[in-house]
């Protein structure tokens, strides 16, 4: 390129400024900072006071809301706290500008190292589908409020003998529902670049297309995204171009589908972000793609992306309550989070909209899924906040790189014959003499359940032939899963045929792949329903409270405390301030009360190997009445050298009315000793409240195996016969080999099968 022509291409792309040019720019001295509104009034304040809210998702909770120092100084008077996020907003416009005009300026400059205008994709989508050989073709979606097309690439592999290219499920990918949010297009953009590219040399993409045709459309809010572009002001514009009438702009497209239209999360005033419009469908933009989608019966699964956050989000929106296929998500969200994290180390967060982020009713992803019966749902990219909308260009292709791995799992669920899930994939363990009753969830793909119905396949062991349960029921299908006690393993997994001839296995890769449990006996080391004195104690050196001090007497009832124990036979346990009368008559006042524990030895016995060490009592606590309800806590805490170190294992809030169980896990924070001690420490610290605390039936149980090696030096011989009839002939409980808290000849029994078995 001779001189002239750099002259007049720096010019046009502005790296040449004019006097004018170089003046602050519009948000020269803006900055992001994160608020956390609690009340409604909380989020109109800063909705009225914000120059902007970046979040994509609006309601309570945490918000990333751009201010000026003023706004800024307006939000921290009325108490709210302000995290700064972005130091300078212009500066992020600054360098996106650079970066995009020096990118234009490269010529040998990858398509990918810079954000790229309307025209520019398109032009993409043309040449992709130019040099596919005839594996993509584009096609338009429609026309938008301002007479733009929306338009979009589909491809999928070569015809195949009974395998038409016309006949397979698709699975749709679109973009650029939010104008400002560039990472998603591109994103978009590199998912079709990549598939196509890698077609004949990846197995893993052309088995992929050659059961699928993938669908993207890159640029759903083609207005907007060309507003964005238009010049720094508008570059954080988020909706449509819609004229409201009133000198406001703009719909939220992403809350203007019908399913569950006008919920919560859906602005109302023309002038929110999140406007959700006049009515359901009320915007061209989300007509063309509606009439898009109802015309392609094909599609079996939808994911729209959006910026930022790192989220994999499901449906839900409009409501809390959880989707049909709530476990079904959450499995398949489980895989892409793995797999992001495995390209360049991000965390995405996998959950329903409504109860991880907020309410945000009409969206996409609820229509796709509630009213067409498709597996939708909505990915949020990155970052997190640190640049939130102008995420850096270097970062396209990272981005675009851990996505495309999450994209592959979820088009594979497009041709699956059965979708499977189960709530039990964590039964890891399985008590002694009981039976589980394990279920699993089946939703259609491209066929649905045959009427020879799934089974439970199951084996003792890591070898040998697997056994079939028929299952029954259907929502869900569940069987029963047993093993004798301290078998060793058990290995299952479910398989479900197909009404066209298919299997489908849970996990996929079954019998490579198996749930895995364990079954396992108990021996209750320690228990004590409190009718007796078993050397508890009341009083610690910080303790402060001037009333209301551990007691151990029965109680007498108040709106606070209960009137009875636990036990079923008994009366006694301990309490705070056991009296009656007013509820805060007797309650703790004034600070902390604590209850500690007698010294307990939480060893396992000889011919036992231990997996778990287990508290378990019955608790009670409340501090839900009074003027500041609430507020207060109780404290569990344990120590492995009998009083002298404490760690703390858990906070007790819960105010249910009524005794519940409370467990922990001693492993989880020190390694068991014969010098374990347990507190429990109820405070009352906020002013004039009322605090009740009670504990009952504490028993500290170890799960686990019993076993012939008696004298636990990793053999079993004739040493452990002596040591066995040792014990067992002077009564000593480590004998008690079957759990039934005597020493007699069927514990012998126990022990010389064991023992003759080598286990």
């Amino acid at each position: 390129m001779r001189w002239r022509e750099v002259l007049i291409a720096a010019v046009t792309l502005g790296l040449i400024q004019t006097r004018a040019q170089a003046q602050p720019g519009p948000f020269e001295g803006h900055r992001v900072v994160r608020v956390t509104p609690r009340t409604a009034s909380d989020l109109l304040a800063v909705s009225s006071i914000a120059t902007n809210i970046w979040s994509c998702e609006i309601g309570l909770g945490p918000l990333d809301v751009q201010v000026t120092p003023e706004q800024q100084a307006a939000l921290e008077s009325l108490g709210m706290s302000c995290e700064l996020r972005v130091p300078n907003v212009q500066s992020l416009v600054d360098a996106e500008a650079a970066q995009i005009r020096e990118a234009h300026l490269d010529r040998d400059a990858q398509w990918f190292s810079t954000y790229r205008n309307f025209t520019e994709i398109n032009a993409k989508l043309d040449q992709l589908a130019a040099a596919s050989g005839g594996l993509a073709s584009t096609f338009l979606v429609g026309n938008t409020l301002e007479g733009r097309q929306v338009r979009g690439i589909r491809f999928t592999g070569p015809d195949r003998p009974g395998n038409p290219r016309n006949s397979r499920p698709a699975a749709l990918f679109a973009g650029g529902i939010h104008a400002r949010e560039w990472i998603s297009p591109m994103t978009a953009m590199y998912l079709a670049d990549r598939m196509l590219e890698r077609y004949a040399i990846e197995p893993r993409i052309s088995s992929l297309l050659d059961g699928v045709e993938i669908i993207v459309i890159p640029v759903q809010n083609a207005d907007g995204y060309v507003y964005t572009w238009a010049s720094p002001v508008n570059r954080n514009w988020r909706k449509n171009r819609r004229t409201n009438g009133n000198g406001t702009f703009g719909v939220d497209l992403n809350r203007n589908f019908g399913y569950q239209w006008g919920g919560l999360g859906a602005g109302t005033n023309p002038g929110d972000d999140t406007y959700r419009g006049i009515g359901p469908f009320s915007e061209p933009e989300t007509q063309i793609f509606r009439d898009f989608v109802v015309a392609n019966p094909r599609i079996r699964t939808h994911v729209d992306l959006h910026s930022y956050g790192q989220y994999l989000l499901t449906p839900w929106g409009y409501t809390g309550a959880p989707s049909p296929d709530a476990l079904l998500f959450d499995r398949v969200t489980d895989e892409m989070a793995t797999a992001i994290r495995g390209v360049h180390g991000k965390t995405y967060v996998n959950g329903q909209t409504y109860t991880l982020l907020y309410p945000a009713a009409g969206g996409s992803h609820d229509w796709t899924y509630g009213d067409r019966n498709i597996f939708g749902m909505t990915a949020e990219l990155r970052d997190t906040g640190q640049f939130g909308f102008f995420l850096p260009a270097s970062q396209i292709i990272p981005t675009a790189e851990e996505w495309f791995e999450a994209a592959l799992i979820f088009a594979n669920a497009a041709q699956a014959p059965l979708l499977l899930s189960t709530p039990d994939a964590e039964l890891s363990q399985l008590r002694d003499g009981e039976t589980a009753n394990v279920r699993l969830l089946t939703r259609p793909g491209t066929t649905t359940v045959a009427a020879s119905q799934p089974v439970l396949r199951w084996r003792i062991g890591s070898s040998g032939p697997f056994s079939s349960t028929p299952m029954t029921g259907g929502a869900p299908w569940t069987a029963p899963l047993s093993g004798p006690s301290c078998s060793g393993v058990i290995e299952w997994f479910f398989e479900a045929p197909g009404a066209d001839g298919s299997v489908t296995r849970l996990p996929a890769t079954a019998p490579d792949s198996v749930f895995r449990t364990t079954p396992f006996g108990s021996f209750d080391v320690f228990f004590d329903d409190m009718e007796t004195d078993r050397g508890w104690t009341v009083g610690a050196t910080d303790d402060d409270a001037t009333s209301g001090q551990w007691q151990r007497a029965d109680p007498v009832g108040t709106i606070a405390q209960p009137e009875s124990d636990f036990s079923l036979t008994g009366t006694r346990c301990w309490v705070t301030g056991a009296a009656g009368g007013a509820p805060d008559a007797n309650d703790i006042d004034g600070g902390r009360t604590t209850l500690t524990s007698p010294v307990i030895d939480a060893r396992p016995p000889r011919g036992f190997i231990a997996q778990n060490s287990r508290v378990f009592c019955q608790v009670w606590f409340s501090t839900n009445t009074g003027s500041n309800p609430n507020a207060d806590a109780m404290l569990v805490e344990l120590s492995s050298d009998a009083g002298n170190t404490w760690t703390q294992a858990s906070v007790v809030t819960q105010n249910v009315g009524t005794w519940w169980t409370y467990q922990l896990r001693i492993e989880d924070f020190r390694a068991p000793t014969d010098r374990m001690r347990f507190r429990f420490r109820p405070r009352d610290a906020s002013g004039d409240s009322t605090v009740e605390a009670a504990i009952d039936d504490f028993a500290l149980i170890l799960d686990g195996c019993r076993t012939g090696d008696f004298t636990g030096d990793g053999g079993i011989d004739g040493d452990d016969v002596i040591a066995f009839f040792t014990a067992w002939d002077a009564g000593v409980i480590d004998a008690d080999y079957t759990g039934d808290r005597s020493v007699d000849g069927d514990d012998a029994i126990l022990f010389f099968s064991l023992w003759d078995l080598g286990r």
